[in-house]
């Protein structure tokens, strides 16, 4: 239905402003001293004509990286720079007292960014693997990309002068339903940066939004709908929908299974599993009633604590 809005757009928009010709510079986040907004990894790409997209702090260093990335590309030089604490800038603090180092890359190779991107369309993860010493030559050297399989990549990290990007598939979200939750809970979600996989029977009429696939039956399930950076919500008021749903998921290695209910619906959800033949320890892979207890009652309130509840199982 749609695609990552914030942090993973930044190897996309490098890749589009490359094939139009135009050079670019990659902003890597490679070390924080004390605490950062931001985690280790953090990247910006930056147009020769100053169009930046990504994050490298929350706003507090942007502008600058961006002036500095220019001039990088103009010279044709690489440069590691520190800002906030023991920083030669001493205009530019950051709020939370701490330090960071960011490589400004301009020789970062176009087939190298070319290859990221198709693994993050397949949903494939990666490493981008940085010789910190040998990024002042800017040869292209210094960078080698890594395939890991299965879900072996954990977080970007430092070891020595070698840093490690991991790009992970962006989480996605699979929702099942129809009705305002799910509406909802579909318009809150790109914000996020989730890609978003919905499917509904429609409404009464038979009617399926824009963008969502229609659910002819409930035993329909497509593997390609889930891996394992999909969160999955189960939004029906009318549940006999939900079982073949749910048998289908607990196949897959979807890292958060939710479904909408009451503790009532949700015990009753669970003998009817179980009366299947479905083990307990896959059983309790499905939370119910979905999202955290926030107090909230409206259909965005209940679509917020949906999403507050991914975001506590992805981390």
């Amino acid at each position: 239905m749609s695609a990552p809005m914030f942090v993973e757009n930044v190897i996309p928009a490098a890749c589009a402003w490359l094939a139009q010709g135009a050079r670019v510079a990659l902003i890597t986040l490679v070390g924080v001293d004390g605490s950062s907004p931001r985690p280790l990894g953090s990247q910006m790409a930056v147009r020769e004509d100053g169009v930046a997209v990504g994050l490298i702090s929350g706003g507090c260093v942007e502008a600058a990286l961006t002036h500095e990335a220019v001039a990088a590309l103009a010279d044709g030089r690489n440069r590691k720079l520190r800002y906030g604490k023991d920083s030669p800038f001493f205009d530019i603090r950051l709020p939370c007292g701490s330090g960071i180092d960011v490589l400004i890359d301009v020789n970062v190779g176009a087939d190298l960014l070319f290859a990221m991107r198709d693994r993050q369309l397949k949903r494939q993860p990666a490493l981008l693997c940085m010789d910190l010493e040998c990024a002042a030559n800017g040869d292209g050297a210094h960078l080698q990309l890594e395939v890991c399989s299965g879900t072996q990549a954990s977080d970007s990290h430092v070891s020595g002068d070698r840093f490690v990007r991991v790009y992970n598939p962006a989480t996605r979200l699979l929702a099942f339903g129809r009705g305002e939750i799910f509406r909802q809970l579909l318009m809150l979600t790109p914000a996020m940066g989730y890609e978003v996989v919905a499917v509904s029977p429609g409404d009464a009429s038979g009617y399926t939004p824009p963008g969502v696939t229609r659910l002819h039956a409930p035993d329909h399930f497509e593997e390609a709908w889930s891996d394992a950076w999909t969160a999955a919500a189960l939004l029906f008021h009318d549940h006999e929908w939900e079982l073949p749903i749910l048998r289908n998921l607990l196949r897959t290695d979807c890292f958060y299974i939710g479904a909408l209910g009451s503790m009532r619906t949700q015990a009753l959800r669970c003998e009817q599993l179980a009366a299947e033949g479905v083990g307990a320890k896959e059983i309790d892979r499905v939370k119910g009633p979905i999202g955290l207890n926030l107090g909230g009652k409206s259909p965005p309130e209940i679509a917020i604590s949906i999403l507050a509840e991914i975001i506590s199982r992805r981390a």
